[in-house]
């Protein structure tokens, strides 16, 4: 994926997904790019300046250069991170223009996370969980505000899904 759009760009499944697994790869080409991956998301349409534009809400595994935040759970559309704020410890465990493994686990209201194999989030939030118990998993590029002339690149690869039936 790739973007010199001021617009974040998203390329989501038709299915819903509640309690799963997903892996993939992910490769950021560059370090001044900030990706993620909709969970649980829903799709909604909102008029701006008379132009109807697709927007993403729901909890989001936060992509991005190292260290940082990535793995992190981020309430996409209302600017709230979901993961505790004295949890946001800057991790190293991306690496900078390499492929990444991303491993995320999400059940009730519990989301964990790894990225190579090191566990960087482990959250459980009632509320988000109320709020999107289902919903779209997508893959994000967000938009680019300064310098747009140039596109920025996301890679996704070896991407698998696997539902979990709950056991309610």
């Amino acid at each position: 994926m790739a973007t010199s759009s001021a617009d974040t760009q998203f390329l989501h499944t038709v299915e819903e997904y509640g309690d799963f697994e997903l892996q993939l790869e992910v490769k950021l080409h560059d370090t001044d790019l900030n990706s993620g991956v909709q969970i649980r998301t829903h799709l909604t349409r909102t008029s701006d300046d008379g132009k109807v534009r697709p927007r993403l809400h729901g909890p989001q595994v936060d992509i991005g250069k190292s260290p940082g935040r990535s793995g992190y759970i981020f309430n996409q559309g209302n600017g709230a991170w979901i993961t505790p704020e004295e949890d946001l410890v800057r991790s190293d465990a991306m690496k900078n223009g390499k492929w990444n493994k991303l491993r995320v686990l999400a059940i009730g209201p519990r989301i964990q996370t790894w990225i190579n194999d090191e566990q960087v989030g482990d959250v459980a939030n009632d509320e988000a969980y109320k709020k999107y118990p289902s919903g779209v998993i997508a893959l994000q590029v967000h938009g680019v505000k300064r310098s747009p002339e140039k596109a920025r690149h996301v890679s996704f690869r070896s991407i698998r899904i696997r539902k979990i039936e709950s056991a309610k």
